[in-house]
């Protein structure tokens, strides 16, 4: 049996880095031929080829019909029929990964995922949206992970062996120096959905009344414009792409991550972080109550979209409650031994599910089901 994976092979988006990592480990299985989301309408398919996986499910699907309607992506049935046939045809199975990032799919996302057999999402939480929805197709849940050596690895800035960034290597001097207590803040883009609005102002609140801690915030762009909104107090930014050593070192280095986003289908930084034995807060709603310890979670405030006017995911979700999380931050700073031990803890339970060697064998379950 071989096996058509169509994902964004050309271009680094979490889809990309995703599938990567199931790619690595269902080669070991699977005779796999890898597909750019661009070019499958128009491949020519081995014989050998009797099952395909989308991942992600929607985009791949929208790039078909946008070439029938190319300045809009606007549902061009005749098109979207006539190529669903000839896939239906060739191959025994489709198969697909996706996600939701609010509370709600809309009418358009779910007739696509319909035309799937089996879809995996990487959270309950998105299972219960998808049915809720009307999805039809078999929905299974297959989380993201981490390999086994962030679970396993030791504090890299103890064990001191890889080749370390140079900014971090500052932030690691300053740490020290300055005595201070970091918060990381992941943030590459959807600033909105990310609740970057909400990360500034709880951390303008918390210096008001410490000055013992530092915002990190992790970015792509070193001159990202949102950064602007902490113009007048103290932050670190480090930007650029880091590999899985610098990443574990970045982690490291940070006694609390925050996880603000308004919805999201998983929310993979924040497990690196748990998988760290680093307390990470998030809001009491979404994707991520699959793997967060109840101790870090904060109360969810006000109700809204993370993707107004988004025609794909058109529900809703909680941004977190300014005070709650005020509180906590306050709490953990002032009780770190405590809360690095109920981390610590949580991270030999995660990695009996959330690793990818055990995620294979769930990918290969849903394949063979």
């Amino acid at each position: 049996m071989s096996i058509a994976y169509v994902y964004p092979k050309q271009v680094i988006t979490s889809f990309h880095l995703v599938a990567s990592k199931h790619i690595q480990y269902l080669k070991k299985r699977y005779n796999l031929i890898e597909i750019d989301e661009n070019a499958f309408a128009s491949y020519i398919y081995p014989p050998s080829i009797n099952k395909v996986i989308f991942h992600p499910v929607i985009y791949p699907m929208e790039k078909v019909l946008n070439r029938i309607t190319p300045s809009t992506f606007y549902y061009s049935n005749w098109y979207v029929d006539y190529q669903y046939k000839i896939w239906r045809a060739r191959f025994n199975q489709l198969l697909g990964f996706d996600v939701c990032d609010s509370d709600a799919m809309s009418k358009y996302a779910v007739d696509v995922i319909n035309r799937v057999d089996k879809v995996a999402v990487p959270s309950t939480f998105c299972v219960d949206v998808y049915r809720k929805s009307g999805v039809k197709a078999k929905v299974y849940w297959i989380p993201h992970g981490v390999d086994r050596e962030w679970y396993e690895k030791p504090n890299v800035w103890i064990s001191k062996d890889g080749n370390f960034d140079p900014q971090l290597v500052n932030i690691y001097e300053y740490k020290k120096k300055a005595e201070k207590k970091i918060l990381l803040f992941w943030f590459w883009h959807s600033a909105w959905r990310k609740g970057w609005d909400k990360i500034v102002e709880v951390y303008k609140k918390i210096r008001q009344k410490r000055n013992d801690v530092v915002l990190v915030v992790k970015v792509g762009d070193p001159n990202l414009p949102e950064l602007r909104d902490l113009q007048g107090v103290e932050f670190i930014k480090v930007w650029g792409w880091l590999d899985d050593f610098n990443k574990m070192a970045l982690f490291d280095l940070a006694d609390i991550v925050l996880n603000f986003s308004r919805g999201g289908g998983f929310e993979l930084n924040i497990l690196e972080g748990l998988s760290r034995g680093i307390p990470c807060l998030s809001t009491d709603f979404g994707s991520w109550l699959d793997y967060e310890h109840p101790r870090f979670l904060v109360k969810r405030g006000e109700r809204q979209q993370p993707l107004p006017n988004n025609r794909i995911h058109v529900g809703f979700g909680y941004a977190p409650d300014v005070d709650d999380a005020v509180a906590k931050i306050n709490e953990v700073l002032d009780n770190l031994d405590e809360y690095k031990l109920i981390a610590e803890d949580h991270r030999q339970k995660l990695k009996e599910t959330f690793v990818w060697d055990k995620i294979a064998e769930d990918i290969v379950k849903m394949i063979e089901d």
